[in-house]
């Protein structure tokens, strides 16, 4: 009696049909995982816009601030500070203090079901500082909330000082608030002619090109560079993540903590820097309007476009599609 079995042959087609099956298999998952990350990011910008409507409801109709400080003396510049139309700002020396520098991300909290997290800060004692030991315990929350799906490099990371030391441990977050176009985010934070900056309280009247066209909340993934969603941290650096998909490594100071801004380069350029907004996402970057609405920008979109989008008032109407 003859016994039946695959040949050699046989075998070796079923296991090529199967590789051919898993390739073909692969990047139809990858594009269902790519999918569903940007819809998760998507709808994470659309819970912040939505607590920054509800944040306004509840504090005269204003925006919180980038990041608070309180300055007893005032920040000494070295020499003459360089035009605002360069696209990279000299770095202030010395760096500003940036006490208690409680940031964006904070003042949203509540609105985002985390009121208990925000009710552990006392405001109003400026011995709560983001490096406190005793509020070690919120800097070191990690929130869903603040994390991209399709960001890596997330998580806890160590803020170091400009020498490289370490100062203290924080946790990561994937979005900054838009200080505006062009300007020095480093040496004047206070200056932004975007909806969030150094103290600022904008209210939607002062939001003259119009909600529908002026980014809130954006992109900056902790791949690129990382930074602390509790604010800034006096003498901390925003450094290039080593793996970050550029061709340099930046230092920068702790402004570039809670803010980014629209420079002179495109969305993902590879000679971004920690102050520019940067994407997870292939070909596209999300951001948060001032009506609530999230909208995705092309990497490709003019700069002009998005220069527009970033003011509140530049009496500026973004050329074009976008």
């Amino acid at each position: 009696m003859s016994r039946r079995a695959f040949t050699l042959i046989e075998l070796l087609v079923v296991i090529a049909i199967i590789a051919v099956l898993i390739g073909l298999l692969l990047p139809a998952v990858q594009k269902v995982r790519d999918a569903a990350a940007r819809l998760q990011c998507q709808n994470k910008l659309k819970q912040m816009g939505l607590a920054c409507h509800n944040y306004m409801d509840t504090h005269d109709g204003k925006l919180p601030p980038a990041y608070t400080l309180i300055i007893a003396n005032p920040p000494f510049h070295a020499g003459p500070v360089a035009p605002p139309s360069f696209d990279r700002p000299m770095p202030t020396d010395p760096p500003q203090p940036m006490d208690p520098g409680w940031g964006w991300a904070v003042y949203l909290l509540p609105y985002l079901e985390q009121k208990a997290l925000h009710d552990r800060i006392n405001f109003t004692d400026i011995s709560d500082k983001t490096y406190s030991p005793s509020l070690a315990d919120v800097r070191l929350t990690e929130l869903n909330a603040y994390v991209c799906p399709a960001d890596r490099m997330t998580g806890r990371f160590s803020i170091l000082d400009p020498k490289g030391k370490q100062i203290i441990d924080a946790v990561t977050n994937s979005y900054a608030a838009c200080y505006g176009a062009e300007g020095l985010l480093l040496q004047l934070p206070e200056k932004g002619n975007g909806t969030f900056f150094r103290n600022s309280a904008v209210k939607v009247a002062d939001v003259t090109d119009g909600t529908s066209q002026t980014f809130l909340i954006g992109e900056r993934a902790s791949l690129f560079t990382q930074t602390p969603w509790v604010g800034t941290v006096t003498n901390g650096t925003v450094r290039t993540t080593p793996t970050a998909p550029v061709y340099q490594a930046s230092v920068l100071t702790a402004p570039a903590m809670v803010m980014a801004r629209i420079g002179r380069k495109p969305l993902n350029d590879p000679w971004s820097e920690p102050y520019d907004f940067f994407s997870p996402h292939t070909g596209i970057a999300y951001f948060a309007f001032g009506d609530g609405s999230v909208h995705g920008m092309k990497t490709t979109t003019d700069v002009a476009v998005l220069q527009a989008l970033a003011t509140r008032a530049g009496n500026d109407v973004p050329p074009g599609e976008w």
